[in-house]
Formats: structure tokens, sequence, C-alpha cells
């Protein structure tokens, strides 16, 4: 379940303050909202947040309204606009949820992985949660289409929190661990990393999938590739490169929940259905 957000509920219990504040000027619509059996709190934002997830997903983040999420949710914009002051924060409690529900995904990947400890389980994990979010492989593709003007915005929300851990300071914890070969230079091994990742997220952009072999297929032949590559003579210590991991997740939550604090939209760890 989400917790609730900062603009909360009680700042707009009158069509008054709703029309003075220019946030919805519909008082029938919003009186009929009212009459209407209300779900959970919590529920009621997730339906939200699903729907803002469809629509964004299908027409871009500059081209849908908040009428468009609506209308997708099955609430009247009132309802909408009573959990979110406007579209941009209510994308910004989107972005922060999708993080927290993707680095769940990830780690129960790595944990039932018995080489989730390597760097090829690292990124066996990696492609399998993006490849079950939809959003969030939009997120890491930079995906203007999708995500459109927002990435404009100076210090937006996807660059804050993708500020954290780089790929240089994975391969260096995990040399520190004995999951990586010591004789490896860090630098130039992160920087192949991240070419060989982002090139499995950004293909479809210039070639046509139905071109390409299965997406498991590939993904476990890449993971294996890195392992060839990366790991030490006696197979590394992958139960320690485990505990790297999760102390990323941990890290990584810890940052994004204080994001969200800040800006009042603290968000659940757990999954929401």
């Amino acid at each position: 379940m989400l917790r609730r957000p900062s603009y909360a509920l009680t700042q707009a219990r009158s069509c008054d303050y709703i029309e003075q504040n220019s946030i919805y000027c519909s008082k029938c619509s919003l009186q009929d909202e009212r009459k209407k059996p209300m779900p959970d709190h919590d529920e009621r934002e997730a339906q939200i947040l699903h729907a803002a997830t469809a629509v964004i997903l299908r027409q871009g983040y500059d081209k849908t309204t908040m009428s468009d999420i609506a209308e997708e949710a099955g609430v009247s914009r009132g309802t909408v606009y009573l959990y979110f002051k406007g579209k941009e924060e209510l994308f910004e409690a989107l972005l922060y949820w999708e993080w927290m529900q993707y680095s769940q995904v990830w780690l129960e990947a790595i944990e039932s992985d018995p080489r989730g400890g390597t760097v090829g389980g690292f990124y066996r994990a990696l492609f399998h949660a993006v490849s079950s979010r939809p959003l969030m492989a939009s997120i890491m593709r930079r995906d203007r289409r999708v995500l459109g003007n927002y990435l404009r915005k100076p210090d937006n929300l996807v660059a804050r929190i993708e500020s954290g851990l780089t790929a240089l300071d994975l391969i260096k914890a995990l040399q520190a661990v004995g999951a990586v070969r010591q004789d490896l230079d860090p630098a130039v091994t992160a920087h192949l990393l991240e070419t060989l990742s982002y090139g499995q997220l950004t293909i479809a952009d210039f070639h046509s999938p139905d071109q390409f072999p299965p997406f498991p297929v590939v993904m476990e032949a890449l993971a294996d590739m890195m392992d060839r590559w990366l790991l030490p003579e006696d197979g590394g210590n992958s139960e320690a490169g485990k505990q790297v991991f999760r102390q990323i997740v941990v890290e990584t939550k810890g940052r994004i929940e204080q994001m969200g604090l800040s800006h009042g939209q603290a968000r659940d760890t757990k999954e929401v259905v």
C-alpha cells in the first residue's frame, strides 16, 4: 500500500477551496464523486498511479493531461486533484513508486539466482526487472517520447535518483570483496558495462525487434559473457557479491525515500498490485 501524499485529502474538503486555488472548477462533479462509496485512500491513489503509467506509456508525458489520467482511472478529475496538485507532482510520485517497485523486483531476482552475486547476475536481474516494467525501461533509456520535456527540467527526479551509485562504484565494491578480478581497470570495466547495458536497452530504437533472438536467450548469454570476463579464476565470492547488491538496494531506497519525504511524497516499498 502507498502512504498518503503530501497534498493531504484534508486540504481540499470544500469546493470553495478547490475553486479559489484553480485546482478544479466543477462543484457538481466533486459533489457527485463524494456521494460514491469511497475506497481505501491508498487503494485509490494506487489506482490513479496505475492509470497514469498506462496513459504516459501510451501517449507520453507531454501529451498527457490530468483529465486523461482521470478517465483511465475511472474517476473524476477532481478526485485526481485531491491526491496530486498537478501533472508534475503526480509524475514525480509515479517515478518514486516505479523506482521502489523496480528495486524490489531486481533484488528478488538476485536472491533467487544462485549466481546472483556476480556482475552477470546483477545484469541478469536488471534486464529481468526492466523487461517486466516498461516504464522503468523508458526511464533507463531516457525515452523522450515517454518522458518528454520533463527531462529538460533542471535537477529532474530521474537525474537525481540516478546520481547515486555508479558502475564504477559497483566494480570497485565487487573487487573489494573478491567478486571481480583484481587485475581489471575499474574505470574501463565500468565504461564497457554501461555501453553493453545501454545498448541492450536501446537497440530496438535502431533495429526491428523481429530480427532479435529471444530476449531471455540474449540475457543469459550476456550474463554468462560478463562472468567469463570478470570472475576471478576461483569463481569469486558470490555471497559477498549479493551482500554488496543488498546494500545497494538499501541505500538506493533510502535516498529515494528521503527525496520523497522532502517533497512530502513518501512511498511504501511494498508491491502494489
